[in-house]
């Protein structure tokens, strides 16, 4: 019998499934990758940031999906906002592989934005900033209302809901990237994001790599009013 082939260490998994995304990432980028998966292990050890809980599941779901978003997120994006940001997905993989991008990332939890102003502080992330305050509140904030080019919520609410957190921050030609999973988004939570105020102006499927399971990218443009 053949000796079982080893399943590839973390780095060997980012670098690949990157590369299947379209992205060579330099040295650098590769050990602000490193940092970022030792830093958010090490705090996790301590307190609840994400159910994430190995090196490679850090890559896999957490890295990797986050960096699927860059396909629809090109250098000239401007201003990004990625609410209820968590651990930091997607916005922290994001800013590293999109330096000429600015990245705000909202966070309600006092606990997770300490450890986002860290590894933000911790990488020389000099293109991301950190926010605290809860998505229907701050959307008010003349600072941040209507601000931004592009607009994620990942894991804050259901699609429709992610929708309309997201509305209000976005310039008046802003749009609003929903990563959806390997089904095809409903019609009927198509027609409910629609209704909050978006018109559907690109969709990418992406296919399964050995990295990355398969998921769809819908970039919806803000409709006027």
């Amino acid at each position: 019998m053949p000796p079982r082939s080893r399943a590839p260490g973390p780095d060997v998994l980012l670098e690949r499934g990157a590369r299947a995304l379209g992205l060579d990432l330099t040295g650098a980028q590769a050990e602000q990758f490193r940092t970022y998966r030792e830093e958010l292990l090490r705090w996790s050890a301590r307190m609840n940031l994400t159910a994430l809980r190995s090196a490679e599941a850090i890559v896999r779901d957490g890295f990797l999906d986050s960096l699927a978003c860059a396909t629809l997120i090109g250098s000239d994006a401007g201003r990004v906002l990625d609410l209820g940001s968590g651990a930091g997905f997607p916005g922290i993989p994001l800013a590293l592989v999109r330096p000429a991008v600015a990245f705000t990332l909202v966070e309600a939890s006092r606990k997770k934005t300490s450890f986002l102003r860290h590894i933000v502080r911790a990488l020389g992330l000099g293109n991301a900033e950190v926010v605290l305050g809860r998505a229907e509140a701050l959307g008010a904030d003349a600072a941040l209302a209507a601000a931004f080019d592009l607009g994620l919520a990942r894991a804050v609410a259901p699609p429709a809901e992610q929708a309309r957190l997201v509305r209000p921050y976005l310039a008046p030609e802003g749009s609003f990237l929903f990563q959806g999973g390997e089904r095809p988004l409903a019609p009927d939570v198509r027609e409910a994001i629609r209704a909050a105020g978006f018109a559907l102006a690109r969709e990418v499927r992406l296919p399964a790599t050995p990295e990355l399971a398969p998921q769809s990218l819908l970039l919806w443009r803000r409709t006027r009013p």
